[in-house]
């Protein structure tokens, strides 16, 4: 399943959990909200206990779907993710995983073209990636509120080889969730799933997956007798 970059025009990249070591913050995030809501009853789960729902196909994202999964009322899951939008990035910040700047740069300088699909905002996703934006084809940087009424990931990343002019099977996407696979597959892309993110263990079943930023290299250049 590994791939090699004389198969390959272009990845995209899922964003929290791949690039983003993001999920404590969203836990800390809901946390203070359920107490800030008076959801005294709610028990936020660990980062472990999370990572297995997900895995178990529970629906977390976009951001609503976060805090219905933590059990939120619907009301105030809509609150939630208000609040989230414009408090998150300033005062919960998530950090870049080691090696993910270096993957990007190594990435570019190979001839791939990049992208974005995520189900997070322009507003917390670009702060975050900072400097690194610039290793991104600005025609391919898809995020929740990138048109008026938001698209799927599989129709972003449809979009994003109609802008590039090449074909899925010279994609690959890169996410850390059974949905982001799905995603992948339903455009026609190749996949490769993180375990260090949100959503894959090591050994899961479903699809090849790698433990680092930089396994994402070596995963996308290894020889292509290794493929499939």
């Amino acid at each position: 399943m590994a791939m090699q970059f004389g198969a390959l025009k272009a990845v995209f990249f899922d964003v929290d959990g791949v690039l983003l070591d993001s999920l404590p913050q969203h836990l800390k995030f809901c946390a203070d909200k359920a107490h800030e809501y008076g959801l005294k009853h709610l028990a936020i789960p660990t980062v472990h206990d999370f990572k297995r729902m997900i895995a178990e196909g529970v629906r977390v994202s976009p951001m609503v779907e976060f805090f219905r999964a933590l059990g939120f009322p619907p009301a105030l899951a809509e609150r939630g993710t208000r609040d989230y939008e414009e408090q998150f990035m300033p005062d919960y910040r998530p950090d870049l995983f080691p090696g993910a700047g270096n993957l990007l740069h190594a990435l570019r300088d190979a001839g791939l073209t990049l992208g974005l699909v995520t189900s997070n905002t322009r507003a917390n996703v670009e702060p975050a990636l900072g400097r690194f934006m610039q290793y991104f084809d600005p025609r391919c940087l898809f995020y929740f509120d990138s048109f008026p009424v938001a698209k799927s990931k599989n129709a972003c990343l449809i979009e994003g080889t109609r802008v590039l002019n090449v074909s899925p099977s010279d994609c690959c996407y890169i996410g850390d969730q059974p949905a982001d696979q799905i995603a992948a597959h339903s455009a026609g892309f190749e996949f490769l799933g993180v375990s260090y993110g949100w959503g894959f263990s090591p050994d899961d079943p479903r699809t090849f997956t790698v433990d680092s930023p930089s396994a994402i290299f070596n995963a996308l250049t290894a020889t292509q007798s290794s493929r499939h």
